[in-house]
């Protein structure tokens, strides 16, 4: 008798929301439960994300591609919990996925770095930060909240350790000149 394979069931459940970039500063925030918890925006990093990596160039690129209409990709947070006393439960509010574009978000909007030569987030005008920046859909896949670290970090691992970085030949490609189609 041959075994009848089944797939398991999906681990990234939750709501799809539309929060702007500007609801990543304002609003409640979660708050680290443990001091090896790090705040990010209204953010809490778990202990085991590693740090930011993204270089000034990829922050800038990912800015720029915000005001040129390339959209902002999602991110993926565990939904927030509150005990008796009001305040989070543990892991309420963490982020699983996403902390690199956030990052590159927070940077801009505190005028650590530029776009586009050189445009400040605080040179920008109300309407500009708030048409083309700040009211700019940023999807976040909420889940409901999750109490089990073991089951976080496997979702973690399968949002952040599957990407394959382009080689210097992949790179090269990009600079390649098509011949010109023979009559």
């Amino acid at each position: 008798m041959m075994k009848t394979l089944q797939l398991p069931e999906p681990i990234l459940t939750g709501t799809q929301r539309s929060y702007t970039i500007s609801s990543l500063w304002q609003g409640t925030a979660a708050r680290p439960n443990q001091t090896s918890e790090r705040q990010l925006l209204n953010l809490v990093l778990p202990s085991w994300q590693r740090p930011p990596c993204w270089s000034n160039e990829q922050q800038i690129r990912f800015i720029e591609g915000i005001f040129l209409g390339l959209g902002t990709g999602f991110y993926v947070i565990n939904g927030r919990e509150y005990g008796d006393d009001g305040k989070d439960l543990p892991m309420s509010g963490w982020l699983l996925d996403g902390q690199q574009r956030i990052t590159a978000i927070a940077r801009f909007i505190n005028d650590e770095i530029a776009v586009f030569g050189g445009i400040r987030y605080s040179s920008l005008s109300v309407a500009e930060k708030r048409r083309r920046f700040e009211n700019i859909v940023f999807p976040c896949i909420e889940l409901e909240y999750q109490a089990d670290e073991t089951l976080l970090k496997t979702l973690y691992r399968r949002l952040n350790f599957s990407g394959t970085a382009h080689t210097l030949v992949d790179l090269a490609l990009l600079d390649e000149t098509r011949e010109a189609p023979q009559d």
